[in-house]
């Protein structure tokens, strides 16, 4: 989780306050809370009421597919739907950036060396031209491709 003062350093120390019965939890990097020990009460009071007006501003908005609001998702922490995530989607990404460091899905593979993915694109090219051998009933050539395809492909994967 990322400091919530920042944006930039992950969060060490969680600082709640107090007022008037209401309870605020801030999530800070070390740099931003050595701000804080400095003895600036000032800085302290406008990023509590700066975080109870941000949560007091937000729109009850509904999700059009499920009928979820964001105030349940607020209380639940649970999405109603896929489509919530389209619905709440100026609520959430803030929120999605704080807690993973990015908004933007990364993908299902971990990165690979440029070898390893020039490898992997010509598997795909030579799968997607033996397919279209198959299909013109030019089995020869199917016959090629696919031999060519085994030889790139590793021990490990073949028996996949």
């Amino acid at each position: 989780m990322l400091c919530e003062e920042c944006g930039k350093q992950p969060a060490e120390v969680v600082l709640t306050t107090v007022v008037n019965g209401q309870s605020t939890t801030r999530h800070l990097c070390r740099e931003c809370v050595k701000k804080y020990k400095a003895g600036d009460i000032q800085a302290v009071l406008a990023a509590v009421l700066s975080t109870m007006a941000q949560k007091q501003q937000t729109p009850d908005i509904t999700c059009p597919n499920c009928g979820e609001t964001y105030a349940e998702f607020q209380k639940s922490g649970m999405l109603g739907c896929a489509e919530c995530y389209q619905a709440f989607r100026k609520e959430l990404t803030p929120l999605i950036t704080r807690v993973q460091g990015r908004a933007q899905h990364a993908g299902r593979r971990p990165p690979v060396s440029e070898e390893e993915q020039a490898r992997i694109n010509e598997m795909e090219s030579l799968r997607a031209r033996m397919e279209a051998a198959v299909a013109e009933e030019n089995f020869e050539e199917a016959a090629k491709l696919r031999d060519a395809l085994r030889a790139l492909t590793p021990a490990k994967e073949e028996k996949a």
